[in-house]
C-alpha cells in the first residue's frame, strides 16, 4: 500500500521494535481522539498504521543502521543515509503530507532539501534554521507537491490542537482507502 501521510521523527526507539513508547507520549492517544484509528493502538502495533490507515512512521536517522538515543548525539554521517532513504521513499510513494515531530527533524530535512551542510543539533547554523522555522503547523516548503507540517514533539511541549489539525487533514485519505 502506498502511504498518503508520513510522520517523521529523528530516531526510532532501539530498546524495542516500536514507536513513541515513552509513558507520557501522546501520539497513540491523539490518533484515536481524532478518529483516525478505531481504538488506541499500542506502540508495537505501529505497522498497522501503514497497512490499515496509510500512515507511515519514519525517521531522519536510518533506523536499520544506527542506535541513537538523543538528538544531541546524532552526527552528520548518521543523517546522510537516513535522509537519502527518506527522499527515495518520498519519490517512490508520493505522500500528500509529511509531519515532522519536532524542530530537529524538520531542520535536518530542510538542510538536506536545500543542499546545506548537515550538522549536529548544537551547531549554530542548525540552531539558526531551527529558530527560523516559525510556528507549528503548515510550513511553506515546496518540494514534490507535499504539504509539510511542523508538529510538536509527542511527549514534551505537547500542543494538542497542532496534532488535531494535522490528523484532520489526514482524515479524508484514511476514510477513503
Amino acid at each position: 500500500m502506498k502511504h498518503h501521510t508520513f510522520v517523521c521523527g529523528t530516531s526510532k526507539s532501539k530498546t524495542e521494535d516500536a514507536y513513541y513508547i515513552r509513558a507520557k507520549n501522546r501520539f497513540w492517544r491523539s490518533l484515536c481522539e481524532a478518529d483516525i484509528t478505531d481504538r488506541q493502538l499500542e506502540p508495537k502495533e505501529y505497522r498497522i498504521l501503514g497497512k490499515k490507515y496509510g500512515i507511515y512512521l519514519t525517521d531522519i536517522v536510518d533506523r536499520d543502521s544506527y542506535i541513537i538515543r538523543y538528538d544531541r548525539k546524532i552526527e552528520p554521517f548518521h543523517l546522510k543515509d537516513g535522509l537519502k532513504k527518506l527522499f527515495h521513499k518520498i519519490d517512490e510513494e508520493k505522500p500528500k503530507r509529511i509531519g515532522f515531530t519536532g524542530k530537529n527533524a524538520a531542520t535536518w530535512f530542510y538542510r538536506y532539501l536545500n543542499d546545506l551542510e548537515l550538522t549536529k543539533s548544537n551547531n549554530p547554523a542548525h540552531k539558526r534554521i531551527r529558530s527560523n522555522l516559525g510556528d507549528y503547523g503548515l510550513l511553506d516548503w515546496k518540494y514534490k507537491n507535499v504539504d509539510y507540517s511542523l508538529l510538536t514533539n509527542t511527549h514534551r511541549d505537547w500542543l494538542p490542537e497542532i496534532w488535531l489539525d494535522f490528523w484532520q487533514r489526514c482524515k479524508y485519505d484514511v476514510d477513503h482507502l
